[in-house]
């Protein structure tokens, strides 16, 4: 039965090849990068996790999830006593929203870079002073001198393009489609989010109705059942009558749970829309 590869028999010296030909000695180093490598490789290999009923996260991600609780929130200026307009919440959605800041700031680097293009329509002037020392010895008889001559040079340079064949022009023209472009996209975003306020304003309005008009079936069907049960007892109903009773105020109070919570998801559709938390309490006028 054969030996191991020649790799393991460099490294116990009984490989057949002669002990200082290069073929041996690069087989002795490959031998010993495979064993380094392989000594080191559970150094660098990833821990399995701690427990099965939490998910696996790496150093990284555990780092940014106690920086980023460190960052303080921005207080956002509602109101919770006040009953907010239409009006007054498309103010408060165009002045907090990040959306509305993104495309300002797009439009801003927009306008940048065509004053970045208009600047080559103009001379470029530069300034250069440079100053300096000169020393020297100096023979004199039987001894040496030392002499310093400072030295300092002014220059100016002037850098203009006279033609250069609506190369400029065109890059400026470019640059100002671009400028337009991101301006309308501004104008967008604005218009985007001033729909979702009114979108979901109106939600929140209709959800409100609802929740009042489910209050009143579900007082109505208490009374109905209420009624239903006095009869039974007196004897001037029957069971089936009370039952029915009893599933009308149970589908009552189903449809009330299901206006409050559809209530509540547009109370924070419109939280989310003007930037605030989607737990914030807004209350509008109705």
């Amino acid at each position: 039965m054969s030996k191991p590869g020649c790799l393991l028999r460099v490294i116990k010296e009984e490989c057949a090849l002669p002990p200082y030909s290069s073929r041996s000695r690069d087989a002795a180093r490959t031998a010993i990068f495979l064993l380094i490598l392989a000594v080191a490789t559970p150094v660098f290999a990833q821990s399995p996790p701690a427990s099965p009923d939490r998910p696996w996260h790496t150093s990284d991600e555990r780092h940014l999830t106690t920086y980023g609780s460190g960052i303080r929130q921005p207080v956002f200026p509602i109101d919770r006593e006040k009953a907010y307009s239409l009006a007054e919440l498309i103010d408060l959605a165009e002045s907090h929203n990040p959306e509305t800041r993104v495309a300002w700031e797009n439009a801003r680097a927009q306008g940048a870079a065509l004053g970045i293009a208009r600047s080559e329509l103009y001379p470029i002037l530069s300034a250069v002073a440079l100053s300096g020392v000169d020393r020297s010895e100096v023979p004199l008889g039987t001894r040496f001198y030392r002499h310093t001559d400072p030295d300092a040079q002014v220059s100016l340079d002037l850098n203009y393009t006279i033609f250069d064949f609506g190369a400029r022009r065109g890059r400026i023209a470019a640059e100002s489609a671009r400028l337009l472009a991101a301006n309308s996209g501004f104008n967008d975003v604005h218009r985007k989010l001033i729909f979702e306020v009114q979108e979901t304003y109106y939600r929140l309005l209709n959800a409100s109705a609802q929740d009042t008009a489910a209050r009143a079936s579900l007082a109505s069907a208490e009374a109905v059942q209420q009624a239903a049960e006095e009869r039974l007892r007196n004897g001037l109903a029957t069971l089936p009558d009370v039952l029915e009773a009893r599933s009308a105020t149970a589908q009552s109070q189903y449809d009330l749970q299901a206006v409050l919570g559809a209530e509540e998801t547009a109370r924070g559709d419109l939280a989310t829309t003007l930037g605030a938390r989607a737990a914030t309490i807004i209350h509008i006028e109705r």
